[in-house]
């Protein structure tokens, strides 16, 4: 699996077909037995889109996915397969509508109620006819305020054919992009040696929702399951930890931004830089952590980190290959003071996160209405946050499948107050796709603080005295690729 911008996804000439939800006859029209509310994180989304539609601002905002189908297409199982997919997830049967009484909520469609109408969108004769084609169908069609809230099609060529999806985020976070990928394929192998899909079940993003409701609906300023981040709201100053670098930004305005991918480590670096991690006995993310500390450090002049992290809510097993927007958002905080090596470092990041999974599960949502009230009512960030991301897709389903499926995730944010970074392992190595403004300063900024990660990752993979850290005996040492953008193939 890859990250990375729509342009670069690699598609193909080719037929064009897509598909969309044909709306019920109840929908949005009355309030029936499965309407239920939206979760933390669709409410505060839908009123951020709310606002900026009463701004009158203009901005797109989904995540895509990408994925190969070799081999001459059937169509017809394709849709069989598609349809599944939908009926599966109770969350793509969902509408949402604002109450009177402000509540937000989701007006689900039964299994039975679910048709999917095919539109033959015709042959493009380029790659970038069809890259356009896409981008301009998820720009004008997915919005939060509007109905459905996903598209799905297919580029068909002789030899291969290749699915795309788009999504409102308000369905979904980018780990369930690597679980429709599965739910597709496995159902669409069945389908075309004629059996049946699989009866396999997925728990419901809904029934998550409503736990957490039930679990945090009185939660005050004052409860204890807050001490976590009352202590990180007295260290930093606030609830939002500014990220130590002069962007050129101005608070309260959005900017055009831009999305791009850099590979920071082929795979044998990434493997030597793993093997570093375990000789401290610490997990790639702690230990990939450590170096952006240390490489912020660098640039910026920073004694302590303190940024946001996307933590993954499906622990329940009820939830693991559910598609739904299972991330809460965690702040961590660890020391990196002038002089600290990687192992002092990553003993930091180690006790960091300890501390922070105490309240892992008190939804930032609630977090920020409650400490910082004077922000809930914007739609983004209040200024530029320091923000971290990590997925290690080889740990995931599908993950023996890549080479054949090659499934790419495509978040598009049109544009930003901030820079947001995700970092990722695949079978290629190390990467860091990033959303940043698209202001001189800002771009400046974000290119040194990337250049110090390669730089400080390559200086510990060849054992330098500022890594603190040298190979066991017997490991190889294997230099790095510099950073280049990733391939689009």
């Amino acid at each position: 699996m890859h990250q990375l911008p729509l342009e670069k996804a690699g598609f193909h000439a080719g037929h064009v077909h897509e598909w969309r939800l044909r709306p019920a006859a109840n929908t949005l029209a009355s309030l029936s037995a499965g309407d239920r509310p939206a979760s933390y994180n669709q409410e505060k989304h839908f009123a951020a889109a709310v606002s900026a539609r009463q701004e009158h601002v203009s901005e797109d905002y989904w995540i895509g996915l990408s994925f190969r189908i070799p081999g001459p297409l059937d169509l017809a199982a394709l849709e069989a397969a598609l349809l599944c997919f939908v009926k599966r997830h109770e969350v793509l049967r969902c509408g949402f509508e604002q109450l009177i009484a402000g509540d937000l909520r989701c007006d689900v469609m039964t299994p039975a109620q679910v048709r999917l109408e095919r539109t033959d969108v015709g042959h493009f004769a380029s790659g970038e006819a069809v890259t356009a084609h896409i981008q301009g169908t998820f720009n004008r069609d997915i919005d939060t305020l509007s109905w459905p809230l996903f598209v799905m099609g297919v580029v068909v060529e002789a030899s291969q054919a290749t699915v795309y999806m788009g999504f409102d985020h308000i369905l979904c976070d980018g780990l369930s992009l690597v679980f429709a990928v599965e739910d597709v394929q496995r159902d669409y192998a069945a389908l075309t040696t004629g059996l049946p899909p699989a009866p396999e079940s997925a728990g419901s993003y809904l029934d998550f929702g409503d736990v957490q409701r039930h679990r945090y609906s009185q939660l005050t300023a004052d409860s204890p399951e807050l001490d976590y981040w009352r202590a990180f709201i007295a260290d930093a100053g606030g609830l939002f930890p500014h990220i130590p670098l002069d962007l050129g930004l101005e608070s309260g305005r959005m900017y055009p931004a831009l999305n791009s991918t850099v590979r920071l480590l082929d795979d044998a670096g990434a493997q030597a830089f793993e093997r570093l991690c375990q000789q401290r006995d610490t997990k790639l993310f702690m230990g990939l952590l450590a170096v952006v500390g240390m490489a912020l450090r660098d640039i910026s002049g920073s004694q302590v980190y303190r940024g946001f992290m996307p933590i993954s809510e499906r622990k329940d097993p009820r939830w693991r290959k559910s598609f739904g927007w299972f991330v809460n958002t965690l702040a961590i905080r660890f020391p990196i003071a002038d002089g600290m090596k990687f192992p002092e470092v990553v003993e930091g990041v180690r006790e960091g996160f300890e501390r922070l999974l105490r309240s892992v599960d008190v939804p930032f949502v609630k977090v920020w209405e409650l400490l910082a009230p004077q922000y809930f009512h914007l739609r983004t960030w209040p200024f530029p946050v320091n923000f971290f991301s990590f997925l290690d897709y080889r740990k995931l389903p599908g993950a023996d499948m890549l080479d054949v499926w090659q499934p790419r995730t495509m978040p598009e944010s049109s544009h930003s107050n901030t820079g947001n970074m995700w970092f990722f392992r695949n079978a290629e190595g190390l990467f860091l796709n990033s959303i940043i403004c698209d202001v001189p300063k800002s771009v400046d900024a974000f290119d040194r603080y990337r250049a110090a990660i390669a730089s400080t990752l390559e200086e510990l993979i060849r054992g330098t005295v500022r890594g603190g850290v040298t190979p066991r005996s017997g490991d190889a040492v294997i230099p790095p690729t510099a950073p280049q953008p990733s391939s689009s193939s």
